[in-house]
């Protein structure tokens, strides 16, 4: 928790470092060493910080060259999203509750499809399954969330998953176990016990 707190702080001073040197979209952020150096904090908190505002869509890396401010003005739901998670250190039970949400909400629009398509989906997911590309629920529920092929509900579900995972919430490992049941509940439309079934452990 405290480690939690302490890169959180560090956010806070990125962002007041932006107002006061009047950094702009495609402007270079200082290095990670710099950081450190200009805050008093060690780098591993720095690292942190800068990965969460990475994921936020706030700043993005370039290869060699550095670590610029992005050009979100076009992205005020991600801005807003982002804003409340850095501003608040309870914010992961609300992560947590609104990703179950969306979740829930995936499987059952799964489940409105037809027998033929559930079955599908699920022939696509178990073959990613075996060559190895899902290993954990965490990666199963991508797979559910993004078969409703909506791009925007996904991209937010992606932000809420990697805020979800960066404090340290690990998601269980996938079984054939667990594979076999889920196909079961889904091929019987037994929602709630998929549901549970994909809870994080």
């Amino acid at each position: 928790m405290k480690e939690h707190k302490r890169y959180i702080s560090v956010v806070h001073q990125i962002r007041d470092m932006i107002q006061q040197d009047r950094l702009t979209a495609g402007s270079r952020i200082p290095s990670e060493r710099e950081l450190s150096e200009r805050f008093g904090v060690a780098r591993s908190s720095v690292r942190e910080a800068l990965r969460a505002l990475e994921l936020l869509g706030l700043i993005e890396t370039r290869r060699g060259e550095g670590t610029y401010l992005r050009d979100f003005r076009d992205h005020h739901l991600i801005d807003l999203l982002g804003m409340f998670i850095l501003q608040d250190g309870r914010a992961i039970n609300d992560v947590a509750q609104v990703k179950s949400w969306m979740e829930a909400d995936a499987i059952r629009r799964l489940r409105a499809c037809s027998k033929d398509q559930v079955s599908h989906t699920f022939e696509h997911i178990s073959a990613k399954y075996k060559r190895s590309e899902l290993q954990t629920l965490s990666h199963l529920k991508k797979e559910i969330v993004e078969a409703g092929g909506n791009q925007l509900y996904v991209k937010i579900w992606l932000v809420l998953n990697d805020f979800y995972n960066t404090e340290g919430e690990q998601s269980a490992a996938l079984t054939d176990d667990i594979m076999n049941e889920f196909y079961e509940y889904l091929m019987n439309d037994e929602t709630d016990q998929s549901l549970r079934l994909l809870a994080d452990r």
